[in-house]
C-alpha cells in the first residue's frame, strides 16, 4: 500500500484538538467546515458556468475542426476543474468526520442525529453529487461527444 495508511481518527483525539482551538486560535473544525464548504460551492459553480459556456460555445460554433478544438479545450479545463472539486469534496468529508467525532453535545451531531432520522432524508446526499458524480458526468459528456466527433460516429448537417 505504498507505505501510506489511513489514519483512522480517534474520538478522544478530535476533543482535545478542539479544546485546544477554542481556547489558542480563532480557526476550529467548524471554521474549516465553512470555509471548505465555500470553497466547494464556489468552485461548483464556476464549474457549471464552465460547462455551459462549451456547451453553448459547441452548440454556436461551425465546422467539424472548430467543434473538435472546443470539445478538447472544454473536456481539459472542465476535468480539471473537477479535479478540484474532488480535492475539496475529500476535505469536506474528513472535516465532517471529525465534527461527528466531537460527540454528542455539538451543534454537528444533533443536526445530523435529526436529519438521518427518516430514512429518505439520508437516501440523497448532496455532496457527493456535488464532489464526485456531477463532475465526472460533465467531463464524460464532453469526452463522448469528442470522441464521437472525432471518428467519424457523429456527423452534423450544414
Amino acid at each position: 500500500m505504498n507505505g501510506r495508511k489511513r489514519r483512522i481518527i480517534i474520538k478522544e483525539e478530535v476533543q482535545k484538538a478542539y479544546q485546544f482551538q477554542l481556547k489558542n486560535t480563532d480557526w476550529t473544525f467548524y471554521s474549516e467546515r465553512e470555509f471548505v464548504e465555500y470553497i466547494l460551492s464556489q468552485r461548483f459553480n464556476y464549474l457549471v458556468l464552465l460547462y455551459s459556456l462549451f456547451i453553448t460555445a459547441f452548440a454556436m460554433i461551425r465546422g467539424e475542426n472548430n467543434k473538435i478544438i472546443v470539445l478538447f479545450l472544454g473536456f481539459l479545463i472542465v476535468s480539471m476543474m473537477g479535479i478540484t472539486i474532488y480535492r475539496v469534496y475529500v476535505k469536506l468529508m474528513i472535516n465532517l468526520e471529525i465534527l461527528d467525532k466531537l460527540g454528542d453535545m455539538h451543534a454537528f451531531h444533533f443536526i445530523r442525529a435529526k436529519a438521518n432520522q427518516k430514512k429518505w432524508y439520508a437516501l440523497f446526499k448532496v455532496n457527493p453529487i456535488i464532489g464526485k458524480w456531477l463532475p465526472l458526468f460533465f467531463s464524460v459528456s464532453l469526452l463522448v461527444a469528442l470522441l464521437l466527433i472525432t471518428f467519424d460516429l457523429y456527423h452534423f448537417e450544414a
